[in-house]
């Protein structure tokens, strides 16, 4: 006898033959495509790898962090709030509190582990985002974190303050996975020391575009004189990595401008509301509204970038002949005369020989005599 959910999903795929024959494919194809596909883990991997050396578009994670203050209903929603925007990832912070916050501060471990999600809870929200077409992923503060993501996420990411935590990057790093390292609160040597150690058990890593830096300043908020998007160019060059934006900025402009900075990644916090929050990140997170018009200015900067090649736009052709020059006849020209060059000027349109090719016509003889004002063609050499 077949099990429950062999049946559910036989009955499944009958309603799904039967619509579109009763209500019309169009209806069909229409309603289907209001609900994001769901994807199998294998295709979150690939989803979650886009390729940062030369991506497609800016990849937008929504840093749920810790905002859904250990409460799984809230993280729930968050991830639905999340989808609704746009955006392409969200993004927790896992952490077991004996391996995170010391005794010798008890008003803060106590605070801290009230935001604790069990493994089990994590695991959820994992296969929701899934289900909605987002990318879940989580920042480990522990080597058994990282173990426990390492099944439920397809990317991992080191934070700021885990910058010198060497150990923690090189097990990452032993993964295999896309990873992420903010450099908030690092100098440049201390950069440069996460770099290489992740690079010592992964050294394809700096060529194959699965390592990640996020420049990002951790003061929360961040004041825009202390942004530092230039940064976004220099990690690039000093490291040779591609480079997003972590951003605790007040509004989004700094996203906006990241982008054009350079950035293939950004990172805004996410909550449902800013106003009269006790936790301190919900005052520096984007809400719903700001996060759909992040998304919106981020992927219309886009449009404005294009690509980082030279080459000519489709609605330049047409202009090609009207804009650019052919050589023409300063003055009038005898046929059967070896051209000078002082007889030549540049003249539009372009419906002759072009401006370019002057060698082509000094002291070569025309079959034609070509009147002051005239353009000379290909034709027209004897």
């Amino acid at each position: 006898m077949a099990s429950r959910s062999a049946r559910r999903r036989s009955t499944a795929s009958i309603y799904r033959a039967a619509i579109p024959s009763i209500c019309g494919a169009s209806w069909w194809a229409s309603w289907v495509g209001r609900f994001p596909k769901r994807c199998s883990p294998e295709e979150m991997v690939m989803k979650a790898v886009p390729d940062f050396r030369a991506p497609d578009r800016t990849w937008i994670i929504a840093e749920i962090g810790v905002n859904h203050e250990g409460d799984e209903r809230v993280a729930a929603d968050l991830i639905d709030r999340a989808a609704e925007c746009g955006v392409d990832a969200v993004k927790f912070q896992t952490f077991t509190l004996g391996h995170y916050i010391s005794t010798v501060q008890p008003e803060r471990r106590q605070r801290t582990g009230r935001f604790e999600l069990s493994r089990a809870q994590f695991a959820r929200l994992a296969e929701r985002a899934r289900d909605r077409g987002l990318v879940f992923f989580s920042t480990p503060f522990h080597m058994a974190d990282a173990d426990f993501l390492d099944g439920i996420a397809p990317v991992f990411k080191v934070s700021s303050g885990d910058l010198t935590y060497l150990d923690l990057i090189k097990h990452i790093a032993g993964k295999g996975k896309p990873t992420i390292i903010s450099t908030g609160l690092g100098t440049q040597d201390e950069v440069a020391r996460a770099v290489e150690a992740f690079l010592s058990v992964r050294p394809k890593a700096r060529g194959d575009g699965s390592l990640l830096l996020m420049h990002c300043v951790a003061a929360y908020p961040t004041p825009a004189e202390e942004a530092n998007l230039r940064n976004i160019g220099w990690l690039k060059r000093e490291f040779g990595l591609p480079v997003g934006w972590s951003d605790h900025t007040l509004d989004i402009k700094a996203c906006e401008l990241a982008v054009a900075a350079g950035a293939v990644a950004l990172e805004k916090h996410f909550t449902y509301r800013k106003e009269n929050q006790a936790f301190h990140d919900h005052a520096l997170s984007a809400d719903p509204a700001d996060m759909a018009a992040l998304v919106k200015a981020v992927r219309a900067a886009e449009t404005y970038l294009g690509r980082d090649r030279r080459e000519r736009a489709p609605s330049e052709e047409k202009l090609l002949a009207h804009m650019r020059r052919s050589i023409g006849a300063a003055a009038d020209i005898p046929a059967g005369t070896p051209v000078k060059r002082e007889w030549l000027t540049w003249l539009r349109p372009a419906w002759g020989l072009q401006a370019d090719e002057m060698p082509k016509v000094v002291g070569r003889k025309l079959k034609r005599a070509v009147a002051a004002g005239d353009l000379i063609k290909a034709e027209d050499l004897a």
